[in-house]
């Protein structure tokens, strides 16, 4: 018992640790078929609207098909552009890769 206490602190730090919407690099750009610039419009987009109403929800823990009616809800809320809500999708989808 005494050999596991020292690593409670860091298990519970590793499991209260805060998750973070992937940043785009190079691999994920050549996964989806997407360029890296739009995928870092798409990052940089999910960052400034997403969490400025809510908690940001993380591309992976939201099923494809959702997010194809999310978005375009959201996006509308937020009031950005259609090329922008096209980075925007572009990044959520890759980042799911």
């Amino acid at each position: 018992m005494k050999k596991v206490l020292p690593f409670l602190p860091c298990l519970f730090l590793a499991c209260c640790a805060t998750r973070t919407a992937p940043i785009p690099d190079m691999a994920m750009a050549a996964r989806s078929g997407e360029t890296y610039e739009t995928l870092q419009r798409g990052h940089s987009l999910y960052l400034a609207h997403c969490t400025r109403c809510h908690e940001s929800i993380l591309p992976a823990d939201v099923s494809k098909d959702d997010w194809h009616v999310v978005v375009p809800g959201m996006s509308w809320n937020a009031g950005i552009s259609e090329a922008e809500e096209a980075a925007l999708t572009a990044y959520i989808f890759a980042a799911k890769k």
